[in-house]
Parts: structure tokens; sequence; C-alpha cells
């Protein structure tokens, strides 16, 4: 049996303490600061996602997800609470963690796929959103009064700016696109980046 590998981290203030997650053989193991162990099978786990996340105070934080059959979604990101809304990037132990987590549960589930990217329904909503937007902005485009509107090229220059509007809409929307991946080939966008040079 290989070493587990371990991730630990403090989620927030009505956390007492640090949680430790282990990736073992069988299953992936939560300890919290009782020293509780909770199991969860690998074979129970439905499904992984991979997302860039961010939230206030923590612009680089990375979540990983995943959904057991009948148990509520796991959600575990690099982020661990120190106090008063201040946290501490745990990327250095977080990304291993996830990619071992990632290879044993695709040894148990060989044809599954490793989400990347939004939820089917908060890709839904912002769809919704940013077509919303991008009406709205053509819409006061092309309604509001400017100088340049006296001028023979205005409604050629305004139905110029819209259309270039549109590639920059659609090169967003592919890329927030849920997508799955197989396992060993996920894009560096889904973890958190290395350390630079020096």
């Amino acid at each position: 049996m290989a070493e587990p590998v371990i991730y630990r981290r403090r989620g927030s203030a009505i956390s007492r303490s640090e949680r430790e997650w282990r990736v073992e053989d069988d299953a992936l193991v939560s300890r919290g600061g009782s020293g509780r162990l909770k199991r969860y099978r690998w074979s129970d786990i439905v499904s992984v996602r991979l997302i860039h996340d961010p939230a206030p105070a923590r612009p680089w934080r990375y979540v990983f997800e995943l959904q057991p059959k009948h148990a509520r979604k796991i959600v575990i990101d690099n982020a661990h609470y120190l106090g008063e809304r201040t946290f501490e990037e745990r990327s250095e132990t977080y990304t291993p963690f996830v990619r071992a987590a990632v290879a044993r549960w695709a040894q148990t589930h060989p044809k599954g796929r490793a989400l990347i990217g939004e939820t089917p329904k908060r890709y839904f909503f912002l769809m919704i959103a940013s077509l919303l937007g991008l009406g709205v902005l053509a819409y006061v485009l092309v309604a509001a009064p400017t100088p340049f509107d006296a001028s023979p090229y205005a409604v050629a220059v305004k139905l110029g700016i819209i259309l270039l509007m549109l590639p920059i809409f659609w090169r967003l929307v592919l890329k927030a696109v849920p997508r799955g991946v197989a396992p060993d080939e996920i894009p560096e966008r889904a973890l958190p980046p290395g350390p630079g040079p020096g």
C-alpha cells in the first residue's frame, strides 16, 4: 500500500481545528479535530469537479468537488482560515492531494471524466446574465446620443463595434462551458499555478 497523500485545512471560523483529508487506496478519508474518521469509498464517488473559484480575500482560490452517491457534495479548496477573515493559500499541498485523489478515483472509474468549469445550472444562469448584458450594451450603444451621431458613418461604426463584441463574448462563453476531461489530461487552469522561477 502506497503512503497516503494528506491535505489539511481549516475551512472557516466555525471550524475548531484543521480537517485532514487523506487519499487512501480504497477511500478518501476525512478526520476532524475530534479524531472521528469518515470514509468515502472511491466506488461511491460518482463525479469530481475542478474549478478556479475566486472569493473575497481569496482571488487565488481553487476548488475540488467530489459527489458521493448518497451524500452531500464534498467541497475542498486551497484556502486555510487563519482568523478574522484572513486566509492562507495552501496550494503547495492542495495540488498534489487533488492530483492523487483524481488519479485514485480514475482507477476505480476508468471511463470517468473529471468535470472542469461551471456546473450546468450555474453556466445556464451565467449565459442568461451575459446575453442580457450584451443586449443592454448594444442597446445603449445604438440608443445613446453621441456627438458622433451626425457623421454619415455613425451607424456603420456602431454596428462594427457590436460585431466586434460578439467574438469576445463567444470566446468567454466557450471558455466557461462545462466539460469533462480525462483525469490524466486536466488542464493547468483547473489547478493553482505552480511556484514561479526563483
